[in-house]
């Protein structure tokens, strides 16, 4: 058998006045323990279980706030991306708004320089025939003065170049 040492108690021998006074001690404990300390431990397990689940609810309430407020910056990070991309169209629809616009100013100008320019042609085509004619008339009254060897009047000269350029002009 087990003995302690050097006090001679054999530890596997089982005593039952020893066996009764355990029982009568831990009944007493187990009572006095149930009247004065089970309740506060219980209450105090409750308060921390409560404590517990209230960390957990509000737990649960940040977690969906924050999951409301990434949906809501979600949302605006989608409207500010088609923001983005309305103004990067507006803009390119402006360009090239003003781009037809500058090409269409381009060609009027162009237009108008072109005419300008057949209306300094035909003005300066006029005058060289108006000059031409006066020459041709001057030469003229100087032939016909030298064939008839007399001066002809300008109203004589006048009247026979009309004939003659109705006569070129009607083709005979």
């Amino acid at each position: 058998m087990v003995l302690l040492t050097g006090t001679g108690i054999d530890l596997l021998k089982v005593s039952p006045g020893l066996v009764f006074w355990t029982t009568v001690t831990f009944l007493v404990v187990f009572i006095i323990l149930w009247l004065f300390a089970w309740k506060p431990i219980v209450r105090a397990l409750d308060a921390r279980n409560e404590k517990i689940a209230e960390e957990l609810a509000q737990s649960r309430r940040l977690r969906e706030q924050a999951e409301s407020l990434m949906a809501d910056y979600q949302k605006h990070l989608d409207s500010a991306r088609d923001q983005a991309l309305h103004i990067i169209e507006e803009g390119k629809r402006d360009a090239e708004a003003i781009r037809h616009r500058i090409l269409e100013d381009a060609r009027k100008e162009a237009e108008e320089i072109h005419n300008r320019a057949i209306g300094e042609i035909s003005q300066a085509k006029a005058k060289a025939v108006k000059e031409l004619e006066k020459e041709v008339v001057e030469l003229s009254v100087a032939i016909i003065s030298k064939i008839l060897g007399r001066d002809v009047s300008k109203e004589d000269h006048r009247n026979i170049i009309l004939r003659e350029l109705e006569q070129l002009k009607s083709g005979k």
